[in-house]
């Protein structure tokens, strides 16, 4: 067996095997406070040049060594860095001892979802995104490090990547959903003490697990062996969206017989949060076993996990109803039905998950690890839908005072309305629109007049993933993988609360409207017509996306004592079709059934080269070019109705390529790099409501080309073993390159594939900072910690609406014409005020007996943020040339001041 498979690396590298030499030198890095093994810990040989890091046990090798004696620099963004001098023999293997470091205490929940709610822009039409991405594991990167942890409440996306090109894996196993690409953070929700240790590769840097990307690539490692003996008691108190978190942990670690189990139960909980309307039920829990056999060579793990949550939403709003509310926080979601607070946008998920991992090391240079992992996310969030009936939501454009401008008598009485707060005005008067509908049957119309309906988007996936690692020789590694996955999205909406009615009329209330006396159009289910829908009846639209992708990639990693280099290849497939439940009368023909399949094969190549200047510096350059399919949620004009796509939708390109200066000295470590990412015939799709075409649309946009590129710092210096200070920051810029094609549907039927060219060129990515930094300050001493840190950004633009860049609209439109003011104002892109924050976070652990001890910490953000900071909104779509003075932008705001207090005890 062990020659078939060095046959096959040797066929796929091309390089032959070299002999082994006998001088090593083995070492492990623990946790100096719970003795745990740390894993991605940067280990520098430095009279060597050699640089390695720590495995998931926390041990690390170096082989080929001369002479007697070296220093040991043991260095991470997590660790206090530490020197030691080994003594060893260059003709045997020296073991060391186990090397305890001291772990820096970071609150690790300080800036992560709950800052910013979760899903606080997430509605159905925006595909109920998360769009707060904290990092789980942290890394040796001190500008990642800083900045994950530090700008992640204020949108910081690192280098302008969209959340999808950050790649998730659960004990090797792939966990970014193929619809929409992203990682559901919520299946992990308070299960902080089980998703802690991992391992991470950033940008194109080679890795165990997966070929990687533009983004980063984070491995979760939820294997019971991995995990100390003991428990761990935790409870919180917070002033965010919710305000109780409590978790109770336990791990056997590996037993004599080879098993290992641990499980984790956490909850969060708040029946008001800080922002009104909102509150926050979670419960979750983790469960897992692994057994290893055959001296450790082979290892057979279990987990299963899962955190269901229901949630209320916080909506952002008009700039104009923040200044009549005098409140930033003004949350128009909600609203008093019989004297209790209801929100309409209710989120209710739950992913239960189970992986099953095996671990064969064949021998001491082979490892073959293999995974597979499936999950179902039950996914929905409520919201108000009406017919005949006048729009519900307070702060709807047409009940503002701006929309009064040319009568001041009824623009005086609706400020007059709005600043007396009024909640029938205000907010949703759910009170009277269960008196409409009341109202209604009395009057023989027993259909809902208003309604709450819950839109789903579930999704089951199954993935296989399997890796084979292997030391050809001293200098030369290969790393090999495949993945197969299949996911299915199912996308319906279901009637959650009938508001005193007795039922809905499944039809299309704009169809209606703009086809009078056609009975089919108007058919939201041709096989159904004029269906009624009761109490948890599935209506509207009814679909599922089935999608399928097999990847097989390698990399070659060399290491040698003044440099060190790598490349490596990637071949994907990837197919999807849409398969339609329900005949829709405005695309009779093209939405029931089984819908166009559609294909592509991509490619992915990448290189890297590490230049030791010596043991201290070292300059990096990396660069890559792949292709990837595009993500199915993007990829259809309109899907709820029918199976159309862009004529023209293809791969998109995507080349990167970064330098970078790293150093690591005794009082300072860090790197300096500088980047650019060019994307090419990406995809995007905005959905919105036409107020000229009084109806919803979709508008798909097709080779769209983006350029990301900028500057990066991060270091740490250590004036002493009290004392560090931390410095991170950005400078960049992240614009739109083209003009694209785009196809507008409007789901009323009248217009369909509609192409028009849209004038994005030289307009700025939005919702994310170009320039952002941190300055912190951290302090250790006998066990007590202290760190705070000024945050501040900048360039943060507000994402533009491809509908106000229509080219028709501007085809009359010249310097010195009426219009061209207009023109100007309306295409004008927003930018933000700069903002800077400061957090503080002070603690202590107290040591009992046998080890025992209790850890508490308080935090409190954004302490300078006395106003709130605007952290991420889009454009409206409406389009006024006459009267550019009514539009107005949508925001969201981050809270002004929160608090974290934590108490752990572990025993």
């Amino acid at each position: 067996m062990k020659q078939k498979l060095m046959a096959l690396i040797m066929l796929l590298c091309s390089f032959p095997v070299m002999a082994q030499t006998a001088g090593e030198i083995r070492g492990k890095i623990i946790n100096a406070e719970t003795k745990e093994p740390l894993q991605g810990i940067a280990v520098i040989l430095r009279g060597h040049n050699y640089t390695t890091e720590t495995d998931e046990t926390g041990a690390f090798r170096f082989s080929e060594i001369e002479g007697t004696s070296d220093v040991l620099v043991i260095t991470s963004a997590r660790i206090m860095a530490k020197e030691l001098t080994v003594k060893y023999n260059s003709n045997q293997v020296t073991w060391l001892k186990d090397i305890e470091v001291s772990v820096k205490q970071f609150n690790n929940d300080k800036n992560l979802i709950g800052l910013i709610d979760e899903d606080m822009i997430g509605d159905d039409e925006g595909g109920l995104t998360q769009d707060v991405s904290p990092m789980i594991i942290l890394s040796n990167d001190m500008y990642l490090n800083n900045i994950a942890y530090q700008l992640s409440p204020m949108r910081f996306k690192v280098r302008g990547y969209d959340n999808n090109y950050e790649q998730k894996f659960i004990n090797g196993v792939a966990f970014n959903d193929q619809v929409r690409g992203v990682f559901n953070y919520s299946a992990i929700g308070a299960l902080n003490d089980a998703t802690r240790n991992g391992d991470a590769a950033d940008y194109l840097a080679p890795s165990r697990f997966s070929f990687g990307g533009v983004g980063r690539a984070e491995n979760i490692n939820m294997r019971s062996a991995n995990y100390a003996h003991g428990g761990k008691i935790t409870g919180s108190y917070t002033n965010r969206n919710y305000y109780l978190r409590g978790m109770v942990s336990y791990a056997t670690g590996l037993r004599d017989d080879g098993w290992a189990f641990n499980f984790t139960v956490g909850g969060r909980y708040s029946d008001r949060g800080s922002i009104d309307g909102v509150f926050y039920n979670n419960i979750s829990y983790s469960i897992g076993a692994e057994k290893q056999w055959d001296n450790g060579r082979h290892s057979l793990s279990f987990v299963t996990f899962g955190s269901p949550v229901k949630r209320g939403q916080q909506g952002g709003s008009y700039q104009e109803v923040y200044d009549l509310r005098d409140n930033n926080l003004y949350n128009p979601n909600w609203g008093y039905q019989n004297g209790k607070r209801r929100n309409s946008k209710v989120v209710r998920s739950f992913d239960p998950t189970a992986i099953l991992s095996h671990v064969w090391k064949i021998n001491e240079n082979m490892r073959l690890t293999t995974g597979v992992g499936a999950h179902y996310n039950r996914y929905g969030g409520t919201a108000l839908n009406w017919y005949n009936a006048p729009d519900p939501r307070p702060d709807y454009y047409r009940y503002l005072p701006s929309y009064f401008a040319d009568s001041p008598e009824v623009e005086d009485y609706y400020k007059y309305l709005w600043s007396v707060g009024d909640p029938t005005v205000t907010q949703i008067d759910w009170d009277n629109m269960y008196h409409i509908n009341q109202m209604a049957g009395k009057q023989g119309n027993d259909a809902a007049l208003y309604m709450l309906e819950e839109r789903r988007k579930d999704l089951f996936e199954i993935s296989m993933n399997s890796t084979f690692d292997a030391d050809i020789n001293e200098n030369m590694k290969f790393i090999g993988g495949i993945g197969l996955r299949n996911s299915q999205s199912y996308q319906f909406k279901t009637v959650d609360d009938l508001l005193g009615s007795q039922y809905v009329l499944d039809i299309d209330k704009f169809a209606e409207r703009d086809f009078p006396g056609n009975p089919d159009v108007v058919q939201n289910d041709m096989l159904k017509p004029n269906r009624r829908a009761y109490k948890g009846d599935v209506f509207g639209y009814d679909f599922k996306f089935n999608i399928n992708n097999a990847n097989l990639w390698f990399q070659n990693i060399y290491k040698y004592r003044g440099v060190d280099f790598y490349y490596g290849a990637k071949l994907s497939y990837t197919d999807f079709h849409r398969k339609g439940y329900m005949m829709n009368g405005r695309y009779p023909d093209n939405s029931h059934g089984r819908g166009q399949n559609h294909s592509f094969v991509d490619y992915g190549l990448k290189a890297g080269l590490t230049y030791k200047i010596n043991g201290r510096h070292f300059i990096t350059a990396n660069v890559g070019y792949m292709t990837e399919a595009p993500l199915v949620d993007k990829s259809y004009i309109s899907p709820r109705i029918s199976d159309y796509t862009a004529d023209d939708m293809k791969s998109a390109g995507i080349f990167t390529a970064d330098l970078s200066y790293v150093f690591s000295l005794p009082s300072i470590h860090g790197r300096v790099s500088v980047f650019q990412t060019n994307f090419y015939d990406l995809m995007q799709r905005a959905s919105y409501y036409h107020d000229t075409e009084r109806t919803f649309v979709n508008h798909l946009l097709s080779g769209v080309n983006k350029v990301h590129r900028g500057i990066e710092l991060g270091f740490n210096y250590k004036l002493n073993d009290n004392w560090n200070f931390d410095v991170a920051g950005t400078i960049a810029e992240y614009y739109y390159s083209n003009n694209p094609d785009g196809t507008i549907s409007y789901e009323n039927g009248k217009e369909m594939g509609i192409k028009e060219t849209v004038y994005l060129k030289d307009s700025y990515v939005g919702s994310t900072p170009q320039i952002a930094g941190t300055l912190g300050i951290n302090y250790f001493r006998n066990y007590w910690f202290l760190s705070m840190n000024i945050n501040g950004f900048g360039r943060n633009y507000i994402d533009v609406a491809p509908m106000r860049r229509l080219a028709s609209n501007y085809v009359n439109v010249a310097p010195g014409t009426p219009q061209y003011d207009a023109y100007r104002q309306l295409t004008h892109q927003e930018r933000y005020s700069s903002a800077y924050t400061l957090d503080l976070s002070i603690g202590k652990i107290f040591y009992l007996k046998n080890r025992n001890s209790v850890n508490f910490n308080l935090s409190v953000n954004n302490l300078l943020n006395r106003e709130n900071i605007k952290t991420g909104g889009y454009e409206q779509g409406r389009l006024d040339l006459d009267k550019p003075n009514k539009f107005s932008s949508r925001y969201f705001y981050m809270q002004g001041i929160n608090c974290f207090l934590n108490a752990s005890y572990k025993f």
